[in-house]
Formats: structure tokens, C-alpha cells, sequence
């Protein structure tokens, strides 16, 4: 029983990370793609403890994203903080490294 619930936990913040990407207004910049529903392809990549290392998809619309636009979509109140700290990791996990040391609201980019 506890294990059922603990998978709809699961599944229900999947959603509404989902639903919180689609909903979220499609732009662009010069500086890079700004496109929140691109980022889905990362979404198994931010997710648990231990997640799967990112898809080649989501690493490429990581190296593309605006620096900017990445970090609201993570300062999203819509993410749990495990999720926000899973996606810090994505541009290091992708090789992308102009994000190093990037302040991102109270978050810091790792180098």
C-alpha cells in the first residue's frame, strides 16, 4: 500500500511538472531557445534522487536554452526542490559550461 502511494506521489508531481511546462508562455531570445515545452525531454532527468543521465535530446535543447530562461524555469515555485537541484546539474551533466557559478535567484549553477 505504501509503495502504490508512493508511485501516485510520483506520477502526480510528473504531471504537474508537465502541466506547469505546457502551460508556461513560448518565447524566444536572441541569446537562445526559450521554450518550456522543449525542456520535456529533461523531465526523466530531473526527477528522484537518482535520476538517468539526461538523453541526447535533452542535452541538446540545454546547450540551446537561453540562460535566462532556464533559470525560471527552475526558480518555478511549481518544482519540489529535489527537482530544482536535479536541473541545476543538467548543463554540467551536458557539458554546457557558461553556466558555471550563474546565480539563479537563491540557486548557483555548479561548476
Amino acid at each position: 500500500m505504501a509503495g502504490s502511494k508512493r508511485v501516485a506521489a510520483a506520477a502526480l508531481v510528473s504531471m504537474m511538472a508537465v502541466l506547469v511546462m505546457l502551460a508556461m508562455v513560448t518565447e524566444s531570445s536572441a541569446a537562445g531557445v526559450c521554450n518550456p515545452n522543449a525542456l520535456y525531454p529533461c523531465l526523466s532527468a530531473i526527477q528522484g534522487a537518482r535520476p538517468p543521465a539526461p538523453s541526447r535530446q535533452c542535452c541538446n535543447v540545454v546547450k540551446s536554452v537561453d540562460k535566462n530562461c532556464m533559470c525560471n524555469q527552475l526558480k518555478s515555485a511549481s518544482f519540489p526542490a529535489q527537482m530544482v537541484n536535479n536541473g541545476l546539474q543538467l548543463p554540467k551533466k551536458c557539458g554546457r559550461t557558461d553556466l558555471r557559478g550563474f546565480r539563479c535567484g537563491r540557486y548557483t549553477f555548479p561548476y
